[in-house]
């Protein structure tokens, strides 16, 4: 009922106008993003703040905005990331959109009672320098920030970078005609090339660029230093492109981790970006799990994780794509580094198409991503979107296929065109209101099933001589455990704690002060005793920073 409740408030809900044209055009470059921020933190001064964790190599600001007004900081918390995989810009805008609609929302019921008992961090846009990339002159899926890096371990720096070799303005894909290619054009649409299976390569498939270099690879050296989701320290893949010298070398990396251990109220994180993993929870493996250094979730967090993905698919996030995690990235090292139930979802995907073909070609993977220097897949995932972008008469999602002279490759059929930068993951703005909606519904829905510390069956026995037997149970009344079961093997959580603070005249004769104890299951409970001397008030208090700490007075007999 609370779920519906929460809809029939959309009309206060703060809708983005934006035309349904080339996707990139709409979303807002760092300086618009700053400028939200800060409007929001004004209008919003009593329950939102924002300021800078830090700056990117670029010197652009990092910034964080608090929904939960003066006591954030000491309520259980939920944090909200996007922009840390430039090249997702729809993340940002989610994320922005949503503490927007639920700022405006303040005074309904469920948003009410959310920020009244929890706190939301956004930190929407990690890596600024790539993201900027959207606005500039020249366009290209960026990932990397603007630290300068030697890729290519030549020695020198950005010496071969993309070159727009048919002036539109933007970096697609290069294709020749070749008999070493392994590429050809799919039979289910003419515009995407798919690997050759069971029949001859034709084509070879580079980015738009030229071998500057002359080392036999295309613009493999460009402007965008490091990828920020290839720089964590879970999993770090030593001496890949992109990954940086070393693991968290990198200040956006470094600021946006100690904002999470300096915050330790924050029990769960929600990553908008290109891996998912609330679609469909992850299966406990329990090789992986039980090593001394685990590398998959343990058995009660994959429970949790089951019923989080639950909750999701309920929102009418339905059909959501397999993207696994990839190495280095946040969301995994928030998981296993940082101790935090960690969830991430791409937040938009292009809507299921029939295709109507009685020959399909493979979904094989595909040629080089431009500007990212990856290979996303192609095949049956590029004809999705084009078929999709055709029902919907998108414009500028697709460069057609243009012949030019390429200086590498004389003599040779070259052509340059295919999905233009951004368009496939970042649909035109409008298109995401509906989906930031349902996205404030999820963390409703997470917030209420959120641990909840209760103290109860407090009982004062007087044991004559000035003695008392004080009792206690405390008890997670929350549908979650009070934090992630590998927080108990990282570390760094704090532990759930019951102490018993005594007053002037008073001492405790059995029993500890302080008793710390692991996660504290959906249900589960605890019975706790001490025999106290003296007279007066003394207080048993529960919980930890992901709970928040509950308290009861006892009166000594």
């Amino acid at each position: 009922m609370r779920l519906k409740k929460y809809f029939i408030y959309t009309g206060l809900l703060v809708l983005l106008n934006a035309s349904a044209g080339f996707a990139q055009n709409n979303y807002a470059n760092h300086a618009q993003l700053s400028a939200r921020l800060k409007a929001l933190a004004s209008k919003y001064s009593g329950q939102a703040s924002v300021q800078s964790i830090g700056k990117s190599q670029g010197g652009r600001d990092i910034w964080a905005l608090t929904l939960g007004g003066s006591t954030a900081d000491a309520k259980p918390a939920i944090l909200v990331v996007a922009g840390v995989d430039g090249a997702h810009l729809a993340g940002t805008e989610i994320a922005i959109e949503m503490a927007e609609k639920m700022l405006a929302a303040a005074n309904t019921d469920s948003i009410s009672q959310l920020l009244r008992s929890k706190t939301l961090y956004f930190v929407p846009s990690v890596n600024p320098d790539a993201q900027e990339q959207a606005s500039a002159r020249l366009k290209f899926e960026r990932s990397g920030n603007d630290s300068n890096t030697d890729d290519d371990r030549d020695g020198r720096l950005n010496e071969d970078p993309f070159e727009d070799l048919n002036n539109d303005g933007i970096i697609t894909i290069l294709r020749v005609e070749d008999a070493t290619g392994t590429y050809v054009v799919s039979k289910d649409d003419p515009r995407v090339m798919v690997k050759a299976e069971g029949e001859v390569g034709k084509y070879l498939l580079l980015s738009e660029g030229i071998d500057n270099d002359k080392d036999g690879e295309f613009n493999e050296d460009g402007i965008g230093g490091v990828n920020i989701d290839k720089n964590f320290t879970f999993d770090y893949p030593v001496f890949i492109p992109g990954s940086g010298e070393y693991a968290a070398s990198e200040s956006e990396v470094r600021a946006l981790m100690t904002f999470l251990y300096e915050h330790q109220n924050i029990f769960a994180v929600l990553t908008f970006g290109p891996a998912n993993n609330l679609s469909a929870a992850p299966t406990f493996d329990a090789a992986r799990a039980n090593r001394r250094i685990p590398t998959a979730p343990t058995q009660k967090d994959v429970t949790v994780m089951t019923q989080v993905s639950k909750i999701y698919n309920q929102t009418g996030l339905k059909d959501g794509p397999t993207m696994p995690h990839t190495k280095g990235n946040f969301s995994q090292t928030a998981y296993f580094h940082g101790g935090r139930f960690s969830f991430s979802t791409p937040g938009w995907w292009v809507p299921k198409v029939e295709i109507d073909s009685t020959k399909r070609a493979p979904a094989a993977t595909g040629g080089p991503r431009a500007g990212g220097g990856g290979a996303p897949k192609a095949g049956e995932e590029d004809i999705q979107f084009l078929k999709w972008a055709d029902k919907e008469k998108l414009t500028n999602t697709f460069v057609d296929w243009t012949t030019i002279q390429h200086p590498d490759f004389p003599g040779q059929k070259a052509e340059v065109g295919g999905i233009a930068p951004y368009a496939k993951w970042n649909p035109p703005v409008s298109y995401l209101a509906d989906v930031s909606d349902k996205h404030v519904q999820f963390l409703i829905e997470l917030s209420e099933q959120m641990p909840e510390i209760q103290v109860v069956n407090v009982k004062n026995e007087s044991l004559g001589n000035g003695i008392s037997r004080i009792t206690a149970t405390v008890v997670n009344k929350g549908l979650m455990p009070t934090y992630a079961d590998i927080g108990d093997r990282v570390r760094f959580i704090q532990k759930m704690k019951t102490e018993l603070k005594l007053g002037n005249g008073q001492a405790i004769v059995s029993g500890r002060r302080l008793y710390l104890r692991n996660t504290l299951g959906a249900g589960e409970s605890e019975e706790y005793s001490w025999l106290v001397s003296g007279t007066g008030k003394a207080t048993i208090e529960a919980g930890c920073p992901t709970t928040g700490v509950k308290s009861v007075e006892v009166t000594l007999k």
